[in-house]
């Protein structure tokens, strides 16, 4: 298996093809503060692994949202992450308890029949404000 190895020149070019606006000087004070992409020293050097980089940008990363007022929530760390199921479902019903919150509130409420009623409710108010 080849892995892809940048330099911290075309670390930034890569993160730049895909959209990041990342010189190789945001690259180096990252290194230097934290919060940048994991990095290898050879020597003196930085070096950028291609599964890091991609890492990286996947935690920078808002998720899906469908409007601006829609609440940013997490990233699309799982997203992407796939995994064999190991058949630790009990039953269809544990999609429930997903670990993100605001999916698995909405879920419950939807279960309930409460949830029309609450996006009718927030409509009105909204309704209201705008009137005033």
């Amino acid at each position: 298996m080849q892995m892809d190895i940048f330099t911290r020149t075309q670390a930034a070019r890569f993160l730049q093809s895909h959209g990041l606006r990342t010189t190789a000087a945001s690259l180096a004070t990252m290194a230097t503060r934290g919060g940048g992409p994991r990095f290898l020293k050879f020597g003196r050097y930085a070096q950028y692994r291609r599964c890091d980089l991609l890492e990286w940008m996947n935690l920078r990363c808002s998720g899906l949202l469908d409007s601006t007022s829609t609440p940013s929530n997490g990233n699309t760390g799982g997203l992407f992450a796939y995994e064999p199921d190991n058949g630790d479902l009990e039953d269809e019903r544990d999609y429930r308890n997903t670990g993100d919150r605001y999916f698995d509130e909405v879920t419950r409420l939807e279960e309930a029949g409460e949830l029309d009623a609450m996006i009718q409710a927030a409509g009105e108010r909204h309704h209201q404000f705008e009137l005033r």
